[in-house]
Parts: C-alpha cells; structure tokens; sequence
C-alpha cells in the first residue's frame, strides 16, 4: 500500500500545480507507474487545456500494457466539455487499472466516469488518499454541493486586537504582506466592504510574478467584489475599478453593467446586518462559478461573516504591535470563538509575526 500511497500523493503534488491558474475547474493530477516507477505524469493547468490524464497519456513513452496502473485524484470525466471526455480516452488508451480519490462531485460526472471505466473491463478502485483530495478542491466541492464558494476570512491584527493603525498604514511586516499575496493568487475573486476602497484605496490585484508563483500560464487576478450598499464608490476616482478583470459591485439600488471598466452592478436585497452575505454567495457560486473566496474585511463585515457563520476559513496575522485607542478593534465576534467551534490547521513565523490558520468546524 505504500507505493500506492506514495503514487496517489504525487498526482495530488501535481494536482496543486494548477491552484493558481485553473479556477473555474478543479485541481487535477494523474502519474502512470508500473511496479515501483512512474513512467508518465500531468495535471490541469487551465480550463480549456488538456486535463491531467491526457497529459499523462501524451508523455507516456512506453506501450500500454495490463501491469501499468493510472492514479488520478478526482474521477476522470465522461461528458464532452471544453475539452473532450477523460474517460474515453483512458479506455481507449488500453490502460486496465486506475485507482482514484474520490468521485467528481458534478451530478454530470458523478460515479458515471467509474461506471464507464468498469463498464469497459478496466479495474477501478476509488478512496485513496481521499481526505487530502477532498481538501485540496474544497472550493470546487462546496460550489457544486453546497451551492457557495469556500469562504476565507484575512485578517492582519495587533497585540491588543487591532486591525488598523492611524501611525502606519500595514500592521503586518513586509513577509506576511508577500504572504497574503499566495492567498489572493489561490482565490477565485476577492471581497471587501466599500470603506476599505474608501480608506485604503487598494487594487486588490496580485503582486507577484508567475516565476513567483511557478507558473507557465498568464497569470490570473482574482475577481474583484466590493459591497457598496448605496452605490456611493465613484469608480472613476479608486484603483480598485482600474483594469480590464471583471468587477462586482453589490449593492441595494440597482442591477447593471459598465460594459468599458467590466463592471457588474448587482441589486441584492437587504436584512438586518446589511446586504443579504447568504444571496451574495449564492451569486457567486452560480452565475461567476466562485469556488474560493477571499474576504479582507473591516470590523462591520467580519462581525457580520463571523456571526451569521458564513466562515470556511480564517487565516490571522498575529502582529507584536499595541496601537491603542486610534486602532479599529477586530470584530467582537472573534472573542465567541471556541474550540468547539474552530480549531487550528497551521501556524507559520514571517519574522516576528504569526500567521495562524483556522478551520470551521461546522457551517
């Protein structure tokens, strides 16, 4: 079972490759062994791309033959797409084992790429390595199931639960900065509340090159959402409306589009802590195809998000500052938090700050 293991966690490395270039799509990775080697690999890069096991299949430089095994981390697909179906080409390759993590949760897919595969006298076995699969792609599995993005929550705060400081405009050092920057890359778009435009006038764009980010392919800035409840943001006068990458603007006014600056103005209603989060996710998931979702929120949207249990994730930079009285304080909330609630994934030093990673436990 080892050799196995250690196969299947190849395929997930390379499957991994793709988390900054492939959304809407998961991430796939496949390698073909036989015995104790691997002979061919591949993974996803892009949507419209060849998927992993026709990747996989054109580097294969030996003959097929009965001893060769596939390893793939999600069920090859059965369905003409951008792309033509995995699991035709898999039988037509004349592999004859292929063990895969978990199934594709896409009712198109679902258990219908296995069925073709055993239908075609190919040996299939599936749940390996399956919780590391599942976690890798939970983003593409809560859109599709859940009908919502997986949501992530960044905040940078001080000693004394600040999240601003009136004397500097980072709390966070330079490292964590360059950090975040990777969260934003993973994301499909990125989410903030009109006062962060106001006060911080960010683009909220990826600073790092694709040499940083070990990628081939162009690379991909996340959408941009803001929630401006009035429609009182002009978007001539803020960097966050500059660029040619798709905006969204929620608001309760009015649904249109700025067509030149590929603005979209969405109409959702209201309730009592605001603009409706839980349509706002709904929206995402369905119409732009959001899997993953990165919130930079102030104190107003983080109470929101924590108190309506909408969190995912929540990655805290745990800076050794005391601002003070001049400092907006981190969302109250944050104080409920238990550990029947949350608990820690990871914890990583940036010099002399604390990046702490949560997981929800339940939502």
């Amino acid at each position: 079972m080892k050799p196995q293991i250690s196969f299947m966690e190849r395929a997930i490395e390379l499957a991994e490759k793709g988390m900054f270039t492939v959304t809407p799509n998961p991430m796939v990775g496949c390698v073909i062994t036989q015995g104790k080697n691997i002979l061919s690999e591949g993974y996803h890069a892009k949507a419209g791309l060849d998927h992993a096991e026709i990747i996989a299949l054109k580097n294969l430089t030996k003959k097929v033959n009965s001893n060769m095994v596939m390893y793939i981390n999600l069920e090859p697909c059965c369905h003409q797409g951008k792309t033509g179906p995995c699991a035709k080409a898999i039988i037509d390759s004349g592999i004859k084992n292929v063990v895969i993590s978990i199934l594709d949760p896409n009712p198109i897919v679902k258990g219908k790429g296995v069925k073709a595969l055993r239908s075609s006298g190919i040996n299939v076995n599936v749940g390996l390595c399956k919780s590391e699969a599942s976690h890798i792609n939970k983003g593409f599995i809560s859109r599709i199931t859940k009908k919502i993005p997986n949501v992530l929550m960044k905040q940078a705060i001080s000693i004394d639960y600040k999240i601003t400081n009136a004397k500097n405009k980072w709390i966070s050092n330079k490292e964590s900065r360059k950090d975040v920057q990777f969260i934003r890359a993973k994301s499909c778009a990125i989410l903030v509340g009109s006062q962060t435009i106001i006060k911080d006038n960010p683009k909220l764009t990826v600073r790092l090159n694709k040499k940083e980010l070990g990628i081939f392919e162009k690379k991909r800035n996340p959408i941009r959402i803001v929630l401006d409840t009035n429609l009182e943001l002009d978007i001539d006068k803020y960097d966050f409306f500059n660029g040619t990458e798709k905006k969204i603007v929620f608001n309760s006014i009015s649904t249109n589009f700025e067509t030149k600056k590929n603005i979209d103005f969405i109409k959702v209603k209201k309730n009592k802590s605001g603009l409706n989060l839980n349509l706002i996710l709904s929206i995402l998931a369905k119409k732009y195809e959001i899997n993953n979702l990165m919130i930079e929120p102030g104190e107003k949207l983080s109470t929101s998000l924590l108190s309506n249990n909408l969190l995912d994730d929540l990655v805290l930079y745990l800076c050794p500052q005391i601002i003070g009285k001049f400092g907006i304080p981190a969302s109250s909330a944050i104080n409920n938090l238990n550990s029947n609630s949350i608990k820690i994934e990871s914890i990583k030093k940036f010099s002399n700050d604390v990046r702490i990673n949560y997981k929800f436990l339940s939502k």
